[in-house]
């Protein structure tokens, strides 16, 4: 009988080893993984970011390049929505927006949760305790464990707790999409959204990307002011050369930096970031348009 306990204690051991040592090979291939999600948004994790994670005991870590900072921390607040790691892109070179607004990469070890942007929590009462709370807001890409994508908008509404603070706040609608683009389903939420669903992006990498809507206003000044020297359909595909940190928020199409661009024809000229989406990013604009054909078929009223 004690060698039988004996040999049980031995087995339980080794097993708890192996289990042991292939956690810490998992999160030392972890930004390997996050790299190539990441890469479908067209955003990259330089090799600083992957030494300080490692120096940190895979804890947290980053780096800084020209006008932005990326980094990356292990997070216990979000047990309950199957996230524990969340990677940050800022822009430090925009005053206005800098730290207090962030785009978020959240991760299930190796598997993207969710991208969506952060902004300031404002509570109204002014309790101490609840100041410097980053919290989800804006358009997010929802996955599920098989990739499956559910895009969705998130408020920033007065609540009550500090779990309430934190959690998901839907709005308007969420659009739960199939392969190709198919509509499975749209689902209306109880709150209105106080403000435009529209994407935040801090900065934008070199690359190839694709116009978003019609009549996208290439310029020649990276600003809204500048002169138009085209309209560019949808779907055109362009060539990122810089990012100028020039950031502006318009109406409709969201907050972005002014970016040069390459054209087929090779053309130059400015672009609002908004209006680009990287080869592996949701296409909004479609998946929106056929939403509203579903919501018609099915009945749905919307907002």
């Amino acid at each position: 009988m004690y060698i039988k306990y004996v040999f049980i204690c031995i087995l339980l051991l080794f097993f708890s080893n192996l289990f042991s040592q292939e956690s810490i090979a998992r999160e030392e291939d972890l930004v390997n993984h996050w790299r190539k999600e990441l890469s479908r948004f067209n955003y990259s994790l330089p090799e600083e970011f992957e030494l300080t994670f490692k120096k940190f005991n895979y804890k947290r870590g980053g780096a800084l390049i020209p006008n932005a900072r990326k980094n990356v921390k292990l997070i216990e607040d979000f047990k309950n929505e199957g996230i524990n790691y969340q990677i940050n892109f800022e822009n430090t070179a925009n005053p206005l927006s800098g730290s207090d607004v962030k785009l978020a990469a959240y991760f299930n070890n190796e598997k993207l949760v969710l991208i969506t942007s952060t902004s300031l929590y404002l509570d109204k009462y002014r309790r101490y305790e609840y100041s410097n709370i980053l919290v989800k807001s804006g358009q997010a890409y929802e996955y599920d464990m098989d990739g499956n994508l559910t895009l969705s908008c998130f408020d920033n509404t007065q609540r009550e707790t500090y779990s309430e603070i934190i959690s998901r706040e839907y709005c308007g609608e969420s659009i739960t999409v199939g392969f190709q683009n198919e509509i499975l389903n749209v689902k209306k939420h109880r709150l209105k959204c106080q403000h435009e669903c529209t994407p935040f992006y801090p900065f934008r990498e070199k690359g190839i990307y694709f116009v978003t809507r019609n009549n996208a206003n290439l310029r020649r000044e990276s600003h809204s002011k500048g002169i138009v020297l085209k309209f560019l359909s949808k779907d055109s595909k362009v060539e990122l050369l810089e990012d100028t940190f020039q950031q502006e928020w318009i109406k409709g199409l969201g907050t972005a930096n002014y970016v040069k661009v390459r054209l087929d024809d090779g053309g130059e000229g400015y672009l609002h970031g908004a209006y680009l989406r990287a080869p592996g990013e949701p296409d909004v604009t479609l998946i929106r348009e056929r939403a509203e054909e579903w919501k018609k078929r099915n009945g749905v009223k919307g907002y």
